[in-house]
């Protein structure tokens, strides 16, 4: 979609439904920042224990199951 399109599309639209999505596009900035914010804290403080390492990495978003049964391993 090139910016005129873009532009011609919020045109169109009503100030109700612009007031909206100006609400939505917020609420996803703050929802995006809010979990940036918790990874930014978890990376913080180093994890003591296997479970904490765990923890962190579902946070994070990451799976790190099959790295833990290598660790393991040896």
């Amino acid at each position: 979609m090139t910016e005129e399109e873009f532009v011609s599309t919020l045109r169109s639209l009503s100030l109700q439904q612009l007031d909206q999505f100006q609400q939505d596009l917020e609420q996803k900035v703050q929802e995006k920042k809010r979990k940036s914010d918790k990874r930014k804290a978890a990376m913080k403080a180093p994890p003591r224990k296997t479970s904490d390492v765990e923890k962190m990495a579902d946070q994070m978003g990451l799976d790190l199951s099959s790295l833990m049964r290598e660790i393991s391993r040896r």
